[in-house]
């Protein structure tokens, strides 16, 4: 489906127009690991669009600690091995003190225990959204550099179990990605859905590159559900979704954050997918998302009805942001400042310029702020997770369309078992 482009480093430095004053003679790099190509690729170039303008308005804000910022964002071919060499580039090489990254949770997962731990580098990704990442961090095996401006699958498996069970769908079988967010989600969802009433007919793993998956559309067809849970990317996926079709699966789909994608619904073909309910991460509606929406358009036109872009404008900015509030440009600073600049009883600080501007000046000055985010409020836990919404999205006219939100407290109340 993409087209294979070998690329060994793609470096992208974004800056904003800053006045003079704020040009300054210094630079600080920080990194990016994102899937520019393979199945992740048409999500990732959209994603890593976040970041770049995160950097642009720190630039634009004056910069931070007397410095520009420069973004290297290297491609990981959304591939582990790929992705922990890039890491392993810009941690030793280009000596950065933090990555945004990976997208795709298998490669997040192998950078973190290959790389970044053991350098005492922060890892902030804005999508890998794997439950396996708190149980890492909960056992202590981060040493707290890890952290994300997504939401866990933990809460996805819940809301898509609710769109399910109020469609009335009662037998449901899974095709998940063998890999870290393809079995985190097929847990949670299962065991939701299960509390729900419902029954799983399958659960079938499939592995990624594969030229046909027909062997596992067969079996994930014996006995016939009322619908199909895909869980992976849009390459995979795509072939999954064609087979599926053309052996008479039921055309009902449950669809995850990862084949959120209009280059994934024109593909398999819009008129296969009439029925279709779909999750993602939410943004909460904050004069945040707003301000991003219009820079966003300013610089590349409307924004994709695709998650995680915002997810990666926070993560960028929270670093600077971090950077500022302790007057360092190193890791362990950075780590333990990122909570210091979302307390909540801090001044909101938004997206944009203006209030970047206001914010970097308040962190260097020592005072408490709350950066709420495009994605929204952004409060860490110990384990270096958030709490998010989820949105709900279906395909309309052929267009991947939001129809809904799946608020945090529905999502509590559900895990609870409360009603």
């Amino acid at each position: 489906m993409f087209k294979k482009i070998a690329i060994a480093a793609v470096v992208l430095a974004a800056f904003g127009a800053a006045p003079a004053q704020a040009q300054q003679a210094c630079t600080t790099t920080i990194g990016s690991v994102m899937s520019l190509t393979g199945s992740l690729g048409a999500l990732g170039q959209e994603i890593a669009k976040g970041a770049q303008l995160g950097v642009a308005d720190l630039n634009a804000a004056g910069g931070v600690n007397g410095c520009k910022i420069e973004l290297s964002l290297l491609d990981d071919q959304t591939s582990p091995s790929v992705g922990v060499d890039a890491a392993r580039k810009l941690i030793d090489v280009q000596h950065v003190p933090a990555i945004v990254g990976a997208l795709a949770s298998g490669v997040s997962a192998s950078i973190l225990t290959s790389a970044t731990v053991g350098s005492n580098v922060v890892l902030i990704s804005p999508s890998s959204t794997s439950p396996a990442f708190t149980q890492l961090a909960d056992d202590g095996k981060t040493n707290g550099y890890w952290f994300r401006t997504c939401p866990s699958d933990a809460l996805q498996g819940v809301a898509m179990a609710k769109l399910a069970t109020d469609a009335g769908i009662k037998k449901v079988a899974i095709l998940y990605l063998n890999n870290p967010y393809g079995e985190g989600l097929s847990k949670e969802f299962s065991a939701a859905f299960k509390k729900s009433g419902g029954a799983i007919t399958q659960n079938v793993v499939y592995n990624p590159s594969q030229p046909s998956y027909r062997s596992e559309v067969n079996k994930a067809l014996n006995p016939k559900p009322d619908a199909l849970f895909l869980i992976g990317y849009p390459g995979d996926g795509t072939t999954l979704a064609r087979e599926w079709i053309a052996a008479g699966g039921p055309q009902k789909f449950l669809f995850p954050d990862g084949l959120q994608s209009q280059d994934f619904v024109k593909d398999v073909g819009a008129q296969y997918l009439k029925e279709v309910h779909g999750t993602a991460a939410g943004a909460v509606d904050t004069p945040s998302l707003e301000l991003f929406k219009k820079e966003f358009q300013a610089k590349y036109g409307a924004l994709p009805a695709q998650p995680y872009i915002t997810n990666a404008y926070d993560a960028t900015v929270l670093i600077g942001l971090a950077m500022a509030q302790s007057k360092k440009n190193d890791s362990t600073a950075i780590r333990d400042a990122l909570r210091k600049v979302t307390d909540p009883k801090g001044e909101k600080i938004y997206a944009g310029v203006e209030s970047l501007k206001k914010g970097l000046q308040m962190a260097a000055e020592g005072k408490a702020i709350q950066y709420v985010g495009a994605s929204g409020p952004l409060q860490f836990d110990k384990n270096g997770d958030i709490d998010a919404p989820r949105v709900v999205w279906d395909v309309k006219d052929g267009k991947v369309t939001p129809t809904g939100m799946v608020t945090v407290e529905q999502i509590r109340q559900l895990r609870s078992g409360s009603k």
